[in-house]
């Protein structure tokens, strides 16, 4: 699984909002919808990580990171157990 959690890290320390990286970054601006796919894990294309690269001055692996799906299903059984053991 590809996340984008190192990207919400980073919008968040240097305190970027939504409405700049759609109106104030040029001919980067970002639409709602794909910004909205970044924060839920969705696919992107690979001009918007170029375009996230540019506006952060940044590295792929700065707003990416690979999860194996096998660490992702423990970490999923995990959250269930701990879940259930709450109720």
């Amino acid at each position: 699984m590809i996340s984008f959690a190192p990207f919400r890290e980073l919008i968040k320390k240097r305190k970027i909002s939504t409405y700049f990286l759609r109106t104030k970054c040029g001919e980067y601006n970002l639409d709602n919808k794909t910004i909205d796919r970044l924060m839920h894990d969705d696919s992107v294309t690979t001009y918007t990580l170029n375009s996230l690269c540019h506006i952060f001055d940044c590295e792929l692996s700065d707003i990416v990171e690979f999860i194996p799906d096998k660490q992702r299903k423990n970490e999923t059984e995990n959250n269930t157990h701990e879940n259930t053991d709450n109720n």
